[in-house]
């Protein structure tokens, strides 16, 4: 291993040199800066420094390779087939050590970039009164996401009259206020008067909720609105599941079909058409199964559901958030319903997902409760629940 440093007036310099001398295949082992010695190199302008190795049994070969090019495609390479795999090793080599140079490159740039971010972080909100830095501080610990974060507070204060910027109670108004602008009105399921077999499927990734959701939502929309509701299962692949929302069913006092195929399907619909709402409960699909969701897509294609909701918790990371959203998309999503928000003390998810996506929310789910622990938010809820702090 051969390492040397290069010292040059600035980084494109020092690296054509280091190119030069050591070759292509070199890498960056460090950067940084020097100043030249002496009583006057306080007043000198800084030099770039940077330190680079290279295996010299591949410097060797490579070299060899670049000074003798190989044409894998010429008649006249088939006497000399080892010297050629040799020199395509090398070049092979060559071609990885480059692939790792650039991701180092990649890295460093993502780093920079999140230094830059946290300088401007640092710097924005220090101009800043001291009741919007302390909802600035709440909403990153609320997990909402800090570029949004940052859009936020820069409104608040933009809003905020001078005169009253020391005033908690008038900050927390104007807080309130431009949050709730973030959220549209909820939008829960309608049944309009005289339509019948409203046709309803609930999807998302296991292990969110779909199936007690479900179990909340028929048995408020039978008792509490008179509706008359029935459900289909395609969750097969778990015996439990089906076997719960048969339990539930039964107590509702509302009929259940367990379909197995696209066939059963449509029966199942037709039998149910005189009832004012029809569920369907999907089973729990890994949004990055491609045979998974077809299988879904088909089920959604020969059912054509007036709404489809999308089924998150809100203890999933925004990123894995909009990454289902993203695959779920796919068949088409008009709804979202936010679960689990019993199990987490942050909210940030919710904010960042609806930004992001632009749907608006059904309901939020706060238990195991069936028929109770599931909400209709509005805005100044969704808002209130941003600005909780957490007193533990």
């Amino acid at each position: 291993m051969i390492i040397k440093k290069f010292i040059a007036r600035d980084f494109k310099t020092a690296m054509k040199q280091a190119k030069e001398e050591m070759g292509r295949d070199a890498i960056i082992l460090h950067t940084g800066q020097v100043r030249k010695g002496g009583l006057l190199s306080f007043f000198s302008r800084p030099q770039v420094e940077i330190t680079v190795a290279v295996d010299d049994s591949l410097k060797v070969s490579s070299d060899k390779a670049r000074r003798n090019p190989v044409f894998p495609f010429s008649n006249s390479v088939t006497s000399k087939s080892k010297p050629v795999e040799l020199e395509l090793a090398a070049v092979a080599n060559s071609d990885k050590r480059e692939k790792e140079l650039l991701d180092e490159l990649q890295r460093m740039k993502q780093i920079m970039t999140d230094v830059k971010l946290k300088m401007y972080e640092v710097e924005f909100i220090k101009g800043m009164s001291e009741n919007v830095q302390i909802f600035y501080e709440i909403l990153i610990n609320n997990k909402v996401e800090k570029e949004l974060a940052l859009k936020i507070v820069n409104s608040v204060e933009a809003r905020l009259p001078s005169d009253k910027s020391n005033d908690e109670n008038w900050a927390k108004d104007v807080c309130l206020h431009t949050l709730q602008e973030y959220f549209s009105e909820a939008k829960p399921i309608s049944i309009s008067n005289g339509e019948k077999g409203k046709l309803v499927f609930m999807v998302g990734p296991t292990g969110v909720g779909k199936t007690t959701t479900i179990a909340k939502l028929a048995a408020n929309l039978a008792f509490t609105e008179g509706k008359e509701v029935a459900v289909i299962t395609l969750d097969t692949y778990r015996v439990s599941a089906a076997e719960q929302l048969r339990t539930y069913a039964e107590i509702i006092d509302i009929p259940i079909s367990v379909v197995f195929n696209t066939f059963d399907l449509e029966e199942a619909i037709k039998q149910y058409g005189d009832k004012d709402l029809i569920f369907v409960d999907t089973a729990g699909r890994s949004p990055y199964h491609d045979e998974h969701m077809e299988e879904l897509r088909e089920f959604i294609e020969i059912g054509k559901p007036h709404e489809i909701i999308l089924v998150l918790s809100v203890t999933t990371d925004s990123n894995d958030i909009k990454n289902i959203y993203c695959k779920f998309n796919s068949i088409g999503i008009d709804k979202i319903i936010f679960t689990k928000l019993d199990e987490t003390s942050s909210y940030g998810q919710i904010l960042n997902t609806v930004y992001e996506v632009e749907k608006p929310i059904a309901y939020l789910t706060t238990g195991q409760n069936v028929p109770d622990d599931i909400e209709i938010p509005d805005p100044l809820y969704l808002a209130k629940m941003l600005l909780r702090r957490d007193e533990a």
